[in-house]
């Protein structure tokens, strides 16, 4: 972004083209309706201006120095080059049982295994799926409201990594969503206990031993490194599970595993609907700023939209309310991606207090060592946007940087592919059909529900409860509804 010349004319042709896609146009038209007042009347027309001096920018030679932004393309991959792969799909589905109140107890993790051309259907597809009850499990934080994503993203974590140990010509492995989360918001869970572990890996593998080598495996490297640098390293000892520390393990599992065959398995996360503007903040308008300072163009932001603030990545961000998705949909076309970059989710790990099974008292844990380049930490995290039609938001793809850079063009060419099977629909069919595989139908969720009552109802009846308090909440529980008058408070209270 050298130059920014008048440029009225693609100004109104941008204005034009918007206005025919809807999507884009209705995104734009609501963060109009959001930004501060002196922004809203020209809104529209001010962006249309600033993505088309963006757009120029972008489609400048690619032997001008310090580019805004690196486009690829992914247009010429034939399903040729595909033939005969192994893909396997992974979601996670949760349902929800009425007791006494709405309560997730009920996930499971659903895999979808695709072999590409295949035509004899009994061949070409296999389902499985992996249930969790989360009644069962005695750790992890059940107030936080969070307590479910962690159980769901650890046994998706299973899922996936047990398809690519039983299936040793899989080629591709893809989940619903990114493929490691912003990590510390999920910091300071109890740890699981050995019984959750267990109850975790039963649906890992067929043979008990792998799950229980595994099990340990992960005991010894937190034993000797990561439990002592967290500041708890009898935990090793008392055998328990620090939520994070054992989905890192995992996640490292995978790449170990990928990074033992050849090829090398291709893993990635596919996100779409994103609200993510990480990318814009630290790649794309962080060049649009180096070019502007070094024009002594800094205040073009604030000349287009009438502000006096605009003069960093973050301020444009917030201001305007861009994301990654609404401005790299206005400026790719279908079948470009961005160029990668290393994504940065994890900087909420840090020190944070934890309260340990049934112990009145909390400790101290450092979080920190479990940030990429730590021996036990997560694995880094690359990422790039490709988009697939001009009627959806581009997707975000992201792979883990120590499978190599291939990741990325190999992960790409294939989402580009799986999301045009579908006319206009812009993601991969077959994570489509993992996520409706993997969800919890009401079906399943009232008869879990009844089966608990039931056990519930015949421990009442045996005596084996004889709590007075506990009764009469369990009854409630079982037989009556939420708005019963039997069960309102006294006048008196």
């Amino acid at each position: 972004m050298n130059e920014f010349p008048p440029e009225t004319s693609q100004s109104d042709s941008l204005t034009a083209e918007l206005q025919q896609q809807p999507y884009l146009y209705l995104r734009l038209t609501e963060n109009a309706l959001t930004v501060a007042d002196s922004l809203r009347n020209n809104y529209f027309k001010n962006t249309a201006q600033f993505v088309s001096d963006l757009r120029r920018s972008v489609r400048r030679p690619a032997s001008v120095d310090n580019p805004v932004m690196k486009v690829f393309n992914a247009k010429d991959t034939e399903w040729a080059d595909l033939h005969n792969e192994l893909v396997t799909f992974i979601d996670g589905g949760v349902g929800s049982v009425e007791i006494s109140s709405q309560v997730p107890i009920l996930l499971r993790v659903g895999s979808y295994c695709v072999r590409t051309g295949e035509r004899r259907i009994s061949q070409r597809e296999q389902f499985g799926y992996y249930p969790i009850v989360l009644g069962d499990l005695e750790g992890g934080s059940r107030d936080r409201p969070d307590f479910i994503d962690i159980v769901r993203i650890t046994a998706e974590l299973l899922g996936g990594l047990s398809a690519l140990e039983r299936t040793k010509d899989l080629r591709v492995l893809m989940f619903h969503g990114p493929l490691i989360y912003l990590v510390g918001g999920y910091a300071g869970h109890s740890p699981f206990t050995e019984a959750d572990i267990d109850m975790f890996l039963t649906r890992y593998a067929a043979d008990p031993a792998l799950g229980r080598a595994l099990k340990e495996q992960f005991l010894d490297e937190a034993r000797k490194g990561i439990y002592p640098k967290m500041g708890q390293p009898r935990w090793a000892e008392r055998r328990l599970f620090d939520p994070l520390a054992w989905m890192a393990f995992l996640y490292r599992q995978l790449v170990s595993c990928a990074n033992g065959r050849n090829p090398r398995p291709i893993i990635a996360g596919v996100v779409e609907r994103g609200r993510s503007t990480e990318f814009s903040n630290i790649v794309l308008l962080e060049n649009v700023f180096r070019n502007l300072r070094h024009n002594r163009r800094e205040e073009y932001f604030n000349a287009i939209f009438g502000r006096h603030d605009l003069l960093s990545p973050r301020a444009v961000l917030d201001r305007l309310g861009y994301t990654d998705a609404l401005l790299l949909a206005m400026v790719l076309q279908p079948g470009e991606y961005s160029e990668p970059w290393e994504m940065q989710k994890f900087g909420g790990l840090r020190r944070g207090e934890v309260a340990v099974g049934g112990d009145s008292e909390r400790v101290v844990v450092d979080f920190s060592p479990l940030k990429p380049g730590n021996a036990g930490g997560f694995p880094s995290v690359t990422a790039c946007y490709l988009q697939v039609t001009k009627n959806t938001e581009p997707v975000r793809i992201e792979v883990f940087t120590d499978l190599g850079h291939e990741q990325v063009i190999e992960s790409v060419r294939r989402v580009y592919l799986y999301s045009r099977l579908l006319p206009g629909y812009g993601f991969p069919v077959g994570l489509d059909v993992a996520d409706k595989y993997a969800k919890v139908p009401a079906w399943l969720t009232s008869a879990y529900g009844k089966l608990i009552r039931h056990h519930l109802g015949v421990s009442l009846q045996k005596g084996e409860i004889s709590d007075e308090e506990t009764r009469r909440l369990l009854t409630q529980a079982i037989y009556m509804t939420h708005r019963d008058w039997l069960f309102r408070p006294d006048a008196k209270q």
